[in-house]
């Protein structure tokens, strides 16, 4: 019996023997490499990798597990899984929770869990797992992090540690990683994109649209009412945006199923739109077809994008504000991009009216964001920051209105002055031809002013000064119409000038200075009220732009064309007269 049990006890001492010498210790060294384009706006930035290479050969017991202590917050754990020699790329990553992945080669299955703080990886051995000899097996990790949690400017760091439980072969580590963390995201803080005018055919915008109010923007092809603008999106880093092909890149196998949903969109937002006021967007172009005048041009490759407009039709504005407005978004999704230089692209919207528009409007103004955070499932994903602390107006509202210069007016010791003003905005020409104006007939049906009813107020100067408070307010003329007065009437003796400022368009002028008129000396004359183009378009100095001071200036007029004029017909140079081709 003795000897029976002896032969029992060597028997168990030889099979536990063996199970121990094939669970032998393992041992692991560990690196990762580094993102270095993590972007401070990121929600789910993918970090870089971090590799966990087997030294010895040995087998990994059942429940023994890694942990990788980050130090901002994980949002996703994109791709974990073992690399054993002879295996390919893994052909599918896990997404948390639930689900693992081993690679071939090992027959091994790893389970993650995240702890409560969100910043602790746990990554366990389900099963037995051996490896041959060599340093060619290995666990990578690659996870996405919250970046805005990181201080401006900072960086995200793993460090690793092993733990065996009782009774299983020590996993060990060398060095020991808690006292040597390891960089795996640097955080770029720069703004990540721009935005300004761009490029449109062949000049540079340098400024916004004007509408006057009392006709709007109409859709009318070759006419003035038709306006569009164009805005540059530039990249202030090359990594600002990416591709899905790219993001993929940076998180290895997530493609299938993965948790890069697309690539890095933008939104441009207009604001303060008036209702019924319709912007679309009518063209793209990346930085390989823009102008080569314009020295913001892009000199690299192609940024191809498709733009997704707000529920997917033009944005007509809702009745809600005073006066109405409302905010119209386009959302466009890079496709492909140059990863290794920085993209430029102009973008032209298109807008209109139907009519005339409210008065005291505010200008449109557009702003930038990347990738908005609804829905919070795609990757990447951003916080929502506009880029522009001060938005950008892209179209300015000039209320209508005509000045009228009467260069001198007197009244007092037997002198007068009547003043006049007709509302011309009531005209023949777009009306059927009246009976007997055959020569009329070639211009009816065309050109018509649009009827526009509103006040004046006449500003009165003399001897450096108004001559008595406030000003003085005729009532509202009608279109068709005019209105006459003395200056006389207005209770006191002046001489001087008189600028009249009227709330509507095509408003003409008439003076008639009289001295005792029905006297034996008496004296008059009479003139025509010089048009002062509205300083509100154009700068009475230099004298109109160099329309003259008193020319009726368009206000369809080429605004590049006319600086051009300006600036290089006076010899200054500037940038629109050297860059014309």
């Amino acid at each position: 019996m003795t000897k029976k049990r002896n032969l029992l006890l060597v028997s168990l001492f030889l099979v536990f023997g063996l199970a121990t010498s094939a669970l032998a210790q393992t041992q692991w060294t560990v690196g990762a490499n580094e993102n270095d384009y993590a972007r401070a706006q990121g929600l789910a930035e993918s970090t870089g990798q971090v590799s966990i290479v087997n030294a010895t050969q040995g087998t990994v017991g059942a429940t023994t597990y890694f942990k990788v202590y980050y130090t901002a917050p994980i949002t996703n754990v994109g791709t974990v899984y073992i690399v054993c020699p002879g295996s390919a790329s893994p052909l599918s990553p896990f997404n948390y929770p639930g689900g693992a992945y081993g690679g071939p080669g090992c027959g091994g299955v790893l389970t993650p869990t995240l702890d409560a703080t969100s910043k602790i990886l746990t990554i366990t051995f389900t099963n037995n797992v051996s490896f041959p000899t060599g340093a060619s097996s290995q666990i990578s990790i690659t996870v996405r992090v919250n970046s805005t949690q990181v201080l401006c400017g900072g960086a995200v760091y793993a460090t690793v540690d092993a733990h065996t439980p009782t009774g299983l072969p020590n996993l060990t580590i060398t060095p020991f990683q808690p006292s040597n963390p390891l960089r795996v995201q640097e955080i770029i803080c720069d703004p990540a994109l721009s935005l300004t005018f761009g490029t449109n055919h062949s000049r540079l915008e340098t400024e916004p649209a004007f509408v006057l109010t009392c006709i709007g923007a109409k859709d009318i092809p070759d006419t003035p009412y038709d306006k569009d603008f164009t805005l540059n999106v530039d990249e202030e880093y090359p990594y600002a945006l990416t591709s899905e092909s790219f993001e993929n890149e940076l998180d290895p196998g997530s493609a299938d199923p993965g948790y890069v949903t697309n690539g890095t969109s933008f939104t441009i937002r207009f604001s303060n739109v008036p209702k019924d006021v319709t912007i679309i967007e009518t063209e793209i172009k990346p930085c390989s077809t823009l102008w080569t005048g314009n020295p913001l041009s892009c000199p690299v490759g192609p940024t191809n994008l498709n733009a997704v407009l707000e529920d997917g039709q033009p944005v007509v504005g809702d009745d809600s504000g005073s006066p109405p407005t409302h905010t119209v978004t386009f959302t466009f999704d890079t496709t492909t991009v140059d990863n290794d230089a920085k993209e430029s692209l102009d973008i032209k919207f298109h807008f209109w009216s139907h009519g005339p528009l409210p008065t005291g409007l505010m200008s449109v103004t557009a702003n930038v964001e990347k990738d908005p955070t609804t829905p919070t499932t795609d990757v990447p994903l951003f916080k929502d920051d506009w880029e522009l602390k001060t938005e950008l107006p892209v179209i300015t509202f000039v209320d209508c209105e005509t000045i009228l210069l009467y260069p001198y007016v007197t009244n007092g010791g037997g002198w007068d002055t009547g003043m006049a003003v007709s509302n011309t905005t009531l005209d023949p020409f777009a009306v059927p031809s009246p009976p007997n104006i055959l020569p009329l007939a070639g211009y009816m049906m065309k050109g018509s002013a649009v009827p526009q009813t509103g006040p004046c107020a006449f500003y009165l100067f003399a001897n450096g000064t108004i001559p008595w408070a406030g000003t003085y307010y005729s009532g509202s003329i009608m279109p068709g119409s005019t209105i006459a007065f003395g200056v006389s009437s207005l209770g006191t003796n002046m001489s001087g000038y008189v600028i009249a400022v009227c709330d509507f368009q095509n408003a003409h002028g008439y003076a008639f200075i009289t001295y005792n008129l029905f006297g034996d000396n008496g004296v008059a004359a009479n003139y025509i009220a010089d048009v002062l183009p509205n300083p509100s378009l154009y700068r009475r100095t230099p004298a109109g732009d160099l329309l003259g001071e008193t020319a009726i200036a368009p206000i369809n007029i080429d605004r590049w064309l006319q600086k051009l004029l300006i600036y290089g017909g006076m010899g200054r140079g500037g940038p629109l007269a050297t860059t014309v081709k």
